[in-house]
Order: C-alpha cells, then structure tokens, then sequence
C-alpha cells in the first residue's frame, strides 16, 4: 500500500471513528447528570457511590473532553479560511445555542406568569432586568470561578468551543510552535484547578484534538501506534480512579482521576475504530446526538428529583436501579423528541440541531 493510500485508509478511519463516537460520548454525559443533578442523602449515599462511580464519573466525565478533542481535531483538519470556519459556527453553534437557551428562559417565565416562583441561582426572576436577562446567556449569575453556566447549563460545552472557535489563530500558533511544552503546562494547570476546571479543560482538550493536524498526523494512526501502552495505561489509571474514590482515598484522588479520564480518550477512539471497521453501528445515533445533547439535561433533573423524593429512605440497590432507569428513560424520550422533530417539524430540527 502506498504512503498515500494509508494516509486516506486511516482519514476515513479516523471520520468513521469520531461519527461512532459521537453517541456514546451523549450517553456518558447522561450518565454523568443523572448522578450529579442531585444527590442522595443518608447511609445508603455511600454504597451507592462506591457501585456507581465508574459509568457516572468515570465514564460521565469523559464525554465533554472527547468532544473538545474531536473538535480541535476537526477545526484544523477543515481547509476552510478562519472567517470561513466562524462563518460555519454561527450556524451550527451560536443559532442553537441562542435558540435552546431562550426556550428555557421561555420556559422560566410561563412558568412563573402562571404562579409559580422562578429562582435562578439564587435571584427570583420577577426581580431580573434586562442585564440579567441577557446575562443568562453567558451564565446564571454567577462566575464560580470559571465554571459558570449558561441557563441551560450543559450548553456552556457549546458557549467556550465558540470561544475557542473565535481564539484558535492564537491556540494555532502555541500548538503548533510551542508544542508538547504548551500543552504539559496546560495538562499541569488543569490538573491542579480543582472543583470543575471548565476553562483549563476547554483549552486542553481542543489543543490536544488540535496537536494531531497542526503536526500533520492523525490521531488514530498515532492510537493504534502505541495501542498496547495506551490500554495498559487506560486500564491501569481506571483502576487506581475506582479505588481511591471507593475504597482507599488518597490526597491525589483528583489528579488520578484526571489522568484516568485522559487515557481514556484514546482508548474510546481504538474502541471506535474497532467497531465502525466491523459494521458495527448506527446511522440514526450519531444525528440525533446534538438534540439529545441538548435536551436531556431538564428532563434528567425532573427524574432524578422525583425518584428521589418518592424513595428518599430506600437502599443503595434501589436508588442504583432508579439511577439506571433515569438514564434509559431520559435517553429514550430525548430519541423520541429528535425522531418527533425529524418526522413532522425537519425545518426546526435542521435549526435546533445547527443543521447536523
């Protein structure tokens, strides 16, 4: 095979792999919000914790660093111009993201023009101006330390990648002539943040997917190079995650953690090749992603509520079971909204998906 064949064989490879991605990486984001919207309290608090750790927070926390990777990988693979490529994310980020955030602020004041009271981070909305009105489209009140949120708040994933779409001639220029250097200090700088890390995270995650094309190589190609040390490693760092959160806590518990959901970003993209090289997939899943992306987040806040005030003082099996029929049911009814919006309402699907 030519040097040319095997670049095109691993692109199309490497396309297929984050098409296939593009689902589970939902799913482990579901995962994480049926557990983090709210917690339980009492005894069985910890049991429950210590059985659903690994699909809540060490699978749940991978889902939005995968998709910033896949996002630097596919902002500078794109041959288009800068203005181009801003162009194409009014469309397919900034429309949604207005859309779906004024919805939910629609939501909000229906809800509270027909009596019941509307706090947003601790403020009554009766109370809002304009400034807060148009402030909870960048966040709900509240910086929190870089951590802050849109109104509806998994969509601040969407808010910095536009961000990071507006800064990427910087990023372009410290990936591609700073290098390994620029991204162990920001690897050492999110590692150290603690609480959520949402900016470290941005800019490490994209500037990683970014490193590949800016080096003028592919990154399953470099996976599947080094695939036997990228499992083991994989393997090694999950383990040594569920243990120090469940059995032996340690004063590196984040950093392990961190490390774990690193390794794990190469491990899903081997994961996916395997199974997109052997037919295995679905071409429904990958399109509705970006919908159920953006409308889980109340509905799994509405479960989760209820299921817990309805078997507050129930034991860890009962609440793991609620836990999982919380993610099956919100995960069925977001599919069922995309396949609604697909069959009767295409226009407002095209718009509310950003034309995906």
């Amino acid at each position: 095979m030519t040097n040319g064949m095997h670049h095109n064989k691993y692109n199309q490879r490497l396309s297929n792999a984050i098409t296939w991605l593009r689902f589970p990486l939902i799913l482990f984001i579901i995962l994480l919000h049926c557990y983090s919207v709210v917690k339980i309290e009492g005894i069985s608090s910890i049991n429950f914790f210590s059985i659903v750790y690994l699909p809540s927070l060490w699978l749940g926390e991978t889902g939005v660093p995968g998709f910033f990777f896949i996002s630097g990988i596919l902002f500078y693979t794109s041959k288009k111009s800068y203005l181009q490529k801003l162009h194409s994310r009014i469309k397919t980020l900034l429309v949604p993201y207005l859309v779906w955030n004024t919805f939910l602020l629609v939501v909000y004041l229906l809800a509270y023009s027909i009596g019941f009271p509307q706090d947003i981070n601790g403020k009554n909305i009766g109370d809002y101006h304009l400034s807060d009105y148009l402030r909870l489209f960048w966040d709900r009140g509240s910086f929190d330390n870089g951590n802050f949120t849109p109104i509806l708040c998994p969509l601040w994933y969407i808010r910095n990648l536009l961000m990071m779409s507006i800064l990427s001639p910087l990023f372009y220029y410290l990936v591609k002539y700073i290098r390994e250097l620029f991204l162990s200090v920001v690897i050492g700088w999110w590692l150290t943040t603690y609480n959520n890390a949402f900016i470290p995270q941005t800019i490490l995650f994209f500037c990683l997917g970014a490193y590949f094309p800016l080096m003028g190589k592919n990154a399953l190609y470099c996976f599947n190079h080094y695939k036997i040390v990228l499992i083991t490693l994989t393997i090694t760092f999950a383990i040594a995650d569920v243990v120090s959160h469940v059995f032996y806590p340690t004063p590196f518990n984040l950093q392990i953690h961190r490390l774990a959901l690193l390794f794990n970003i190469p491990a899903l993209f081997l994961l996916a090749d395997y199974c997109s090289c052997r037919g295995l997939t679905n071409t429904l899943l990958p399109k509705a992603a970006f919908i159920v992306f953006c409308t889980h987040y109340p509905i799994a806040i509405v479960l989760r509520k209820t299921c817990i005030m309805l078997f507050a003082n129930s034991s860890a099996t009962v609440h793991v079971m609620l836990y999982i029929t919380c993610v099956l049911v919100t995960t069925i009814l977001c599919l069922c909204i995309y396949k609604m919006l697909d069959n009767h309402f295409p226009k407002v699907k095209t718009i509310l998906s950003g034309n995906r």
